[in-house]
């Protein structure tokens, strides 16, 4: 089972509208959530997170200069400062976190990685299904997983 990692309030959306949360504790040793992602996200239906308290100077150049949330602040200040990987979907923010160095996925790239490992059937029709949701998932995107 590979390494932890932290993550967004966007990913964890998304998973539950797929009824798939559960497939963090299946791909992810240990899964972390800054206390701003559950504040946002609420009660979380998985038992695998830790959560945790975020105290960065990190946080206040990010929310403030950089116009992030704090949930997403918190992520990528706990990833930056832990050199630990991020499940983030916002593309502004995702820019940031790789501008800072860290290793970056999103919830296609996780649907991606439940395929492979043959927890999901399909990583496309979820995709698909979250854009009849209302979740942008770029036509690029859609048409690159088409291909594989």
């Amino acid at each position: 089972m590979p390494e932890s990692v932290i993550v967004d309030t966007s990913v964890i959306i998304a998973l539950e509208k797929l009824n798939l949360l559960e497939i963090l504790c299946k791909i992810y040793k240990k899964v972390i959530l800054p206390e701003a992602v559950v504040k946002e996200f609420g009660n979380i239906g998985i038992g695998c997170y830790a959560a945790q308290k975020v105290e960065s100077k990190l946080i206040k150049v990010l929310t403030q200069d950089l116009n992030l949330g704090q949930g997403e602040a918190e992520v990528i200040a706990l990833a930056y400062e832990s050199k630990g990987k991020v499940l983030i979907d916002d593309l502004k923010a995702r820019k940031i976190a790789e501008d800072f160095g860290l290793s970056v996925s999103g919830t296609i790239g996780l649907l991606l990685k439940a395929e492979k490992t043959g927890l999901i059937t399909s990583a496309l029709e979820k995709a698909k299904e979250l854009k009849r949701l209302g979740f942008y998932v770029s036509d690029e995107l859609m048409d690159k997983m088409s291909k594989f």
